[in-house]
């Protein structure tokens, strides 16, 4: 299927760790329940494994550029094992610790990306970076499918939560397997001075000095500010997608963890469908600018709709197959821009540094729609539809060609 075949392997990873990382959003509920306020609290979960990420995800990219990726992404596989290990227990506090401990050595999604652009010649860069957009939507929709089919064995829901852990650590032993298998796709590049790591590490919690450093980057790669500035407002935008899981959980619908876990499925699944025509078929035949531009006018009105969906389970499920036809590309598109503008010598660092400022933007819009949610639960979809606006307006000055 691929020219290198050393992306199949990569690809499996990135579904993978996709599914492990979303096979516990439709069960998440369970673990706050007792908690006052929980639309806060799962979003004090999510803002935890972001915040981390503003450590591990630069420093895993920059040491993959010396060391290679497949030792950093064997990290990542077997921090995500430990982590889940952490769930065992139905409890909050056991729940913030895995978000706490998977995010501290969750940076897959730059090693990935860092990797396929390795391996990928200039004709084939959008389609295979477009591909690690499909898989994520189809690693949304397995998540939830391999809930759902544990859920159909007990209707206790401690022990539908409990059941569901188990299952998301086999398949965090699979992945570590799987990495194992994974070859590697750039040079060693000889000694780190670690004490200049650190220090890097470091400025990573200034985001000043990490506007500063992707200035630094922009004399060297053109344009890369200003794409990484789209990918921080499509990012503000993308959490919608965990916010789903408060609003369908504790919204008017009040759906139990199986109807979640059908909706993500149905979500996923015409996401990745949708991802894989556009990326194998017509990513090199339409104007990538324009689809971005149709997308995210539309995505604006999608989200003042989800807002107003009330308790209409038609009307909800009516928009999301609007959405998946378009709003899903936004991410493999700014992705595939991206990845134009990396080379050899520092695509990790790079994949890295967007990485890290994307936790921020994630970790920004996580706080902003946990804090709206608790006004009103339909809020947060203004916030996601002012996001898409100014990523519109910006989406004007990319080339017209």
């Amino acid at each position: 299927m691929f020219k290198d075949r050393r992306l199949t392997v990569i690809f499996l990873i990135v579904l993978l760790d996709v599914v492990v990382g979303s096979a516990t959003g439709p069960v998440r509920p369970a673990f706050v329940k007792g908690l006052s306020n929980p639309e806060w609290w799962l979003s004090v979960g999510t803002a935890l494994f972001l915040g981390v990420q503003l450590i591990s995800a630069p420093l895993l990219g920059k040491l993959s550029d010396s060391l290679g990726r497949k030792p950093l992404v064997l990290v990542s596989a077997v921090g995500t094992l430990a982590a889940n290990l952490l769930l065992i227990p139905i409890k909050a506090g056991f729940f913030f610790a895995n978000r706490l401990a998977d995010g501290l050595t969750n940076g897959m999604y730059a090693l990935m990306r860092s990797s396929v652009t390795d391996l990928s010649p200039d004709e084939d860069l959008n389609k295979n970076t477009g591909y690690i957009s499909t898989l994520t939507s189809l690693g949304h929709v397995f998540g939830p499918m391999v809930a759902g089919l544990a859920l159909f064995f007990t209707t206790d829901k401690d022990e539908q939560a409990k059941l569901v852990v188990w299952v998301l650590l086999g398949l965090s032993v699979v992945n570590v397997g799987v990495t194992l298998l994974m070859s590697e796709t750039t040079e060693r590049r000889g000694k780190l001075d670690w004490r200049a790591l650190w220090q890097e590490v470091g400025a990573n919690l200034n985001v000043v000095k990490l506007w500063q450093r992707l200035a630094d980057k922009d004399h060297e790669h053109p344009g890369f500010r200003f794409v990484t500035l789209l990918i921080l407002l499509a990012t503000l935008h993308l959490g919608y997608q965990t916010y789903f899981i408060t609003y369908l959980a504790l919204g008017p619908l009040k759906l139990d963890a199986q109807h979640i876990s059908f909706f993500f499925v149905y979500l996923g699944g015409l996401s990745a469908l949708t991802n894989l025509l556009y990326f194998k078929y017509l990513v090199d035949r339409l104007n990538k600018r324009l689809v971005l531009l149709g997308a995210t006018v539309l995505g604006v009105g999608l989200h003042i709709l989800y807002a107003n969906v009330g308790d209409s389970l038609p009307l909800l499920y009516g928009a999301v197959a609007v959405d998946s036809l378009s709003v899903a590309l936004i991410t493999g598109l700014l992705n595939g821009f991206l990845a134009k503008l990396t080379t050899d010598d520092d695509r990790g660092e790079l994949f890295g540094l967007n990485q890290a400022l994307t936790g921020i933007a994630s970790l920004l819009t996580t706080l902003v729609y946990g804090g709206l949610s608790t006004i009103q639960l339909s809020l947060p979809f203004y916030w996601f539809a002012a996001s898409l606006a100014a990523l519109a307006i910006l989406c004007w000055r990319l080339p017209r060609d």
